[in-house]
């Protein structure tokens, strides 16, 4: 009990920090001028959309890039700026086809990311970099990086999405032993997904309530709620990869012995 009370103090102070950048969002540095692709917005022809775009990438030997995000996420608007940088434009141009897709407020983007084998999306934005033939996320293990997308360096976006341009499309063997294991891992994801989806009706209202208040003052119950639930989407990212590095050991070594699956607190409202 401790460890969460320390847990929830510093995710606490890191919705403080999300308030803050979010509240004058009109004001930010974000003000700079971003490419009206670059712009999270509603859509009802998102399924087509998504088609097109995997179909373009595919057709021209590109890779599909997908950022679902929201115009109230500080690090959606981070990240869409960088994107419109001339640098980033090159890059983007040369190797991707790119679709901007809104999160909403946590409500919609669920059936997007089931589309790529992802049980969840765990904040905005969330950066998907796709083979199109495989559909297969390319990128998933250093997806969390794209979370604090408004602190990254611009140096660091171009190193990224050039070297992730030039990967090819690699299936490894996978052992009946590995195999057992992804499919325990990929289990516990699944049901830790459920938990964050039912959080996020919780959360997503209480956070509409604020980003739309006058005063952007945020209630004590979504900070609180927000803190519980930002718990657990960090540490379970870090957490999946941390079991798929623990089952590789495990097959190298011959060891036998169960994955040790993390165990997380219950929410209030569960």
């Amino acid at each position: 009990m401790q460890n969460f009370s320390i847990r929830y103090k510093f995710f606490f102070a890191i919705t403080l920090v999300f308030i803050s950048a979010c509240a004058h969002l009109p004001h930010d540095k974000h003000d700079a001028p971003v490419l009206p692709e670059f712009m999270f917005k509603p859509t009802t022809q998102l399924a087509s959309q998504v088609k097109q775009t995997l179909l373009a990438a595919k057709t021209e030997n590109k890779k599909a890039l997908f950022v679902l995000g929201a115009q109230w996420c500080h690090d959606s608007k981070g990240l869409a700026k960088n994107f419109s940088t001339p640098q980033m434009q090159t890059i983007l141009q040369e190797n991707y086809h790119v679709l901007f897709v809104d999160a909403g407020y946590l409500e919609n983007g669920f059936n997007l990311v089931k589309q790529f084998n992802l049980p969840i999306y765990y904040g905005t934005p969330t950066v998907m970099i796709v083979e199109p033939s495989s559909k297969e996320i390319i990128n998933r293990a250093s997806m969390q990086k794209w979370l604090s997308a408004d602190k990254v360096p611009l140096n660091e976006y171009e190193t990224y999405f050039s070297d992730y341009a030039a990967s090819t499309d690699k299936t490894e063997k996978v052992s009946a032993t590995m195999q057992h294991h992804f499919n325990t891992i990929n289990q516990f994801e699944q049901q830790q997904a459920d938990r964050l989806k039912a959080a996020y009706k919780v959360i997503g209202p209480l956070l509409a309530a604020y980003m739309q208040s006058e005063n952007k003052k945020a209630s004590d119950e979504f900070s609180h709620k927000w803190g519980q639930v930002a718990d657990i989407r960090f540490r379970l990212q870090d957490d999946i990869q941390t079991l798929i590095a623990q089952a590789k050991n495990n097959v190298n070594n011959g060891v036998t012995t169960p994955l040790d699956m993390p165990k997380y607190e219950v929410f209030d409202w569960e």
